[in-house]
């Protein structure tokens, strides 16, 4: 691309010169500069997308400017979204891998199919308290501060404090993962992090003690700091809220991957990648679901299969109306009241899906399976969900460097920057993390299909 406008001159570019011929040329602008051109596009998204929720906050320091300190942007299709969803919301933070650094702080929902819908960003200058409590204040113009929310988060304190500070009614519980991870990092005890992560999976009181007594056997230590921890933090039957089948934070770790490569751009770049991600997940989801026959999502659909083919077997018997025993001949018997979506099992209520108990009770009373499943994981709830669209913004290359309706100054990038060197590639592994290894690559033989070796160093003999 250069070459051809030094032939000749006895001498190559200087950096300076390719920096400008690269902006005049190819509208390719530098990081800092990428600040500056924020508010104006942020201020044309908001336009082209109704609803959407835009905000920059700055620092102003002596004798150098207005610097970026906060961004947040929640897309009106997503605010839209987010009344069709199970109220769960799923917050995590990750680290900007640009040069100015900085961390990019997600709130995400899952929708009725078990898919990521995300709800709002933040681009933050370091992820500390007041960045949180910034980022929850403005997540609350949407997501209210009511007892029937639930957050799902890794134990990191500055969200454990802000939550407690912005969202005192709502409820908050931990990610069973990080916690399984913690654990097999201070103690060394076999199978002492699966039986954590089966008792907080457990869906009876029961079942929970049982296992638990389990871990207490092994290691009194870790019963002692899960005790210390608190039941209601991380096990399913003793939370208070309804966290449904959403037992890690595993929904913003997949949001997170998606943006992995992303994470390295300037800042409007970034932001318009997430867009774009956006528009084609609200389109392709949207089409394909209201393509389906189904009264349910694909997902709910499956597992309401699992649950039909193990509800065969069961002895039902009458109680009374609506109310049954069920049990198997030689097993444990199980009470279910099919008006109030009731299962002794407690999965039917905790997932209001019906469980195969449920099921083999409304097929003795006769009653749909189908008016049994809650209503945000039907087909029409998910295509109303994605009923909004993302827009691109109009006119992009008329973006110009003004800071519109967020700043009276122009914006300056942030103090932070990531030290020198080549950025990793690979992230830093969690605590108590295991990098899974690539399976090396077999080889065979494309003449006798033999296993370890090639045609050329074949040494079977040919007959």
């Amino acid at each position: 691309m250069m070459k051809a406008r030094f032939n000749g001159s006895g001498g190559g570019p200087k950096p300076g010169e390719i920096r400008q011929v690269m902006q005049g040329d190819h509208d390719v602008r530098n990081s800092g500069g990428s600040y500056n051109l924020l508010p104006d596009y942020l201020r044309k998204l908001s336009e082209a997308n109704p609803g959407t929720l835009a905000d920059i906050k700055t620092e102003y320091k002596d004798n150098i400017g207005n610097m970026f300190k906060y961004m947040f942007l929640a897309m009106g299709a997503s605010i839209m979204g987010f009344e069709y969803m199970r109220k769960v919301v799923v917050v995590d933070g990750t680290h900007l891998r640009g040069k100015y650094a900085g961390c990019l702080l997600t709130a995400s929902a899952q929708d009725g199919n078990y898919q990521v819908f995300p709800l709002a960003i933040a681009i933050v200058d370091g992820e500390n308290d007041n960045s949180w409590e910034w980022f929850f204040k403005k997540l609350q113009a949407f997501v209210p501060n009511t007892n029937n929310i639930v957050f799902v988060s890794d134990r990191y304190a500055s969200i454990y404090y802000e939550l407690a500070k912005v969202y005192p009614e709502a409820k908050h519980c931990g990610c069973i993962l990080h916690l399984k991870r913690n654990i097999r990092t201070y103690y060394k005890d076999k199978n002492l992090g699966f039986l954590v992560a089966k008792a907080g999976r457990a869906y009876r009181l029961a079942d929970f003690y049982k296992i638990f007594n389990e871990i207490k056997r092994v290691n009194v230590s870790c019963a002692d700091y899960l005790i210390g921890i608190g039941f209601e933090h991380w096990v399913r039957s003793h939370f208070p809220g309804r966290r449904f089948n959403i037992m890690t934070s595993n929904v913003a770790e997949s949001w997170n991957a998606v943006l992995r490569e992303a994470r390295e751009y300037p800042i409007l770049a970034l932001v318009e990648f997430i867009r774009a991600k956006l528009m084609s997940w609200f389109s392709a989801r949207g089409s394909r679901i209201s393509e389906s026959l189904d009264k349910f999502t694909p997902k709910v659909m499956e597992i309401l299969a699992v649950n039909f083919e193990s509800s065969a077997g069961f002895e039902v018997k009458k109680i009374k109306h609506l109310e049954y025993e069920v049990r198997k001949k030689e097993g444990y018997s199980f009470h279910v009241d099919i008006s109030k979506r009731f299962c002794s099992c407690f999965e039917f209520q905790l997932l209001e899906i019906p469980c195969q108990h449920a099921i083999a009770a409304a097929i003795v009373a006769k009653i749909k399976v189908d008016s049994l499943v809650a209503e945000e994981y039907t087909k029409n709830a998910t295509v109303s969900a994605y009923v909004g669209s993302v827009a691109p913004v109009i006119d992009t290359d008329d973006i110009i460097e003004l800071t519109g309706q967020f700043s009276e100054l122009d914006m300056l990038p942030p103090s932070t920057r990531r030290p020198p060197g080549r950025p990793r590639k690979k992230r830093f592994l969690s605590r108590g993390e295991v990098r899974m290894k690539t399976p090396r690559r077999r080889t065979v033989c494309s003449r006798f299909k033999g296993c370890g070796h090639n045609c050329a160093t074949c040494k079977t003999p040919i007959s």
